[in-house]
């Protein structure tokens, strides 16, 4: 038949390993959602990145075809220039090339100002995967076994060290001698070397 002390044991040892698995468990949930969460940002990351790559070389290709537009546009001028015979040849060619470089001046700040701001985005793309790695990763607290088997054996020795626990009540035949003979039980029990776990805790009867 079980006691009072035996069922506040049972359900205590009961709710540890109850709380051990449900931590176990939550730990698991945890862990598979990351990996979900880690996939799902990487993804994002990439997406961004090719996205800015794309820009980049669409930034290149449109300087190298607007700077190769440019200088056959200018070689046209000045051949034109030239046929026609307008003034100091010398000048001529001298006004033409500055344009070109102006021009090619103002389209390489172009281009700059375009690198610049995909590096940026380089930056930006990077600072947004760490804030979402660190809003929706979630903490994985594995749960300890040692701490579970520490919870358990303080349990038992409890209920061991209780004298009215039901394995510290003296047997049938120690009540029948006592009454009989008036025999205490500790003294019985020294002769009978029958000790139970509260005597060796030092809290016999």
């Amino acid at each position: 038949m079980c006691g009072v002390n035996e069922a506040m044991a049972v359900l205590s040892i009961m709710k540890s390993v109850s709380d051990f698995q449900g931590a176990k468990a939550q730990a698991k949930a945890n862990k598979a959602s990351n990996e979900i969460t880690e996939q799902n940002t990487n993804m994002s990351y990439m997406n961004d990145i090719q996205k800015i790559e794309g820009e980049r070389i669409e930034a290149a290709r449109e300087m190298s075809l607007t700077d190769f537009t440019n200088k056959m546009k200018l070689r046209k001028e000045q051949a034109q220039a030239l046929n026609l015979g307008f003034g100091n040849p010398f000048k001529v060619v001298q006004d033409i090339m500055g344009r070109g470089d102006t021009d090619y001046v103002e389209l390489q700040n172009a281009f700059l100002s375009d690198m610049y701001k995909a590096n940026y985005q380089y930056d930006q793309a990077y600072a947004n995967l760490q804030k979402n790695r660190n809003k929706y990763m979630k903490t994985v607290s594995e749960p300890s076994a040692l701490g579970l088997g520490l919870q358990i054996a303080t349990t038992a020795g409890a209920y061991a060290m209780s004298p009215n626990s039901i394995v510290n009540q003296p047997s049938k035949a120690e009540m029948a001698n006592k009454a009989s003979y008036g025999w205490g039980i500790n003294a019985q029990r020294k002769i009978t070397g029958n000790y139970t776990p509260a005597d060796y805790l030092g809290v016999g009867k």
